[in-house]
């Protein structure tokens, strides 16, 4: 699943499936969350998101959760 957020230079996609790891991003006071994806050619790619680290666990957590649903109705 796809889920776009705003990030410190406009928008952004974030493939759910490619997130390895996310935590708060401390260096901008802990306000916004550093998020880690992994390409399909193996590349490793850093953004920083405009939203909290709560806000982006919830959204992470919802998308894979729907996107279990959906395999298990496959």
């Amino acid at each position: 699943m796809k889920l776009k957020m705003f990030t410190l230079n406009g928008e952004t996609v974030i493939e759910t499936n490619a997130v390895t790891q996310f935590s708060a991003d401390f260096a901008n006071g802990g306000n916004f969350t550093k998020i880690e994806t992994v390409g399909t050619d193996g590349t490793l790619s850093e953004v920083v998101v405009k939203h909290d680290f709560y806000q982006v666990t919830q959204a992470l957590a919802n998308a894979w959760a729907l996107e279990e649903k959906a395999v298990r109705h496959v």
